[in-house]
Parts: C-alpha cells; structure tokens; sequence
C-alpha cells in the first residue's frame, strides 16, 4: 500500500479565504446548470410523442398545451433567480449582523 503524507493538517489550523469572484463564477455555473437542465425537460416534454410514450397515455381529449422557450425561461428562471436573491440579502444581513456584534 502506498504511503502518502501530508504537510498541513486536514482537520484544524486556519481555513483559506474564499473570493467573492469565486464564489460568484460558481453560483453562476450552477444557476446555468439549472437553467440547461430546465431547457432538456422542456425538450423532452414537447418532443412529439416521446412524453406520451413515456407516460404511455393515449388521451386525445386533453387540451394541447404549448410552452414557447421564452415563457419557460421566464418561469423557470426568473422565479429561481429572484429566490436566490433573497436568500442572499438575507445571507449577507446576517452575515453583516454577525460582525457587527463583535
């Protein structure tokens, strides 16, 4: 078996600052994560026939209902985005209050 040692501790000592640039490069490769992840489901569900195989339902009176690219962004990335803006304001108010009270 091989041997491996480590200079630093891996539990202990002083944590690595993170940058803001970092963290803001990777919060936006996941929203685009998200929102591509989003388009293929669009995709998928408005193939001709493959959602209806999938779910092998053959009900011809259901209204046809189509979502245009555009309108799926808006209402699958807007929500996401705004949620994920508020959850940040309120990340960084408590983070504020927490140095604030030192």
């Amino acid at each position: 078996m091989a041997d491996f040692t480590l200079s630093k501790p891996i539990f202990g000592g002083k944590h690595p600052r993170t940058s803001a640039p970092g963290n803001i490069a990777y919060a936006l490769f996941v929203l685009f994560c998200f929102w591509a992840g989003s388009q293929l489901l669009n995709v998928l569900v408005h193939s001709p026939g493959v959602y209806e195989h999938l779910m092998q339902v053959q009900d011809t009176g259901r209204p046809h209902v189509e979502i245009g690219f555009g309108v799926s962004t808006i209402f699958g990335l807007v929500p996401f985005l705004t949620g994920c803006a508020i959850l940040g304001v309120v990340a960084l108010l408590l983070r504020w209050r927490h140095y604030r009270s030192r």
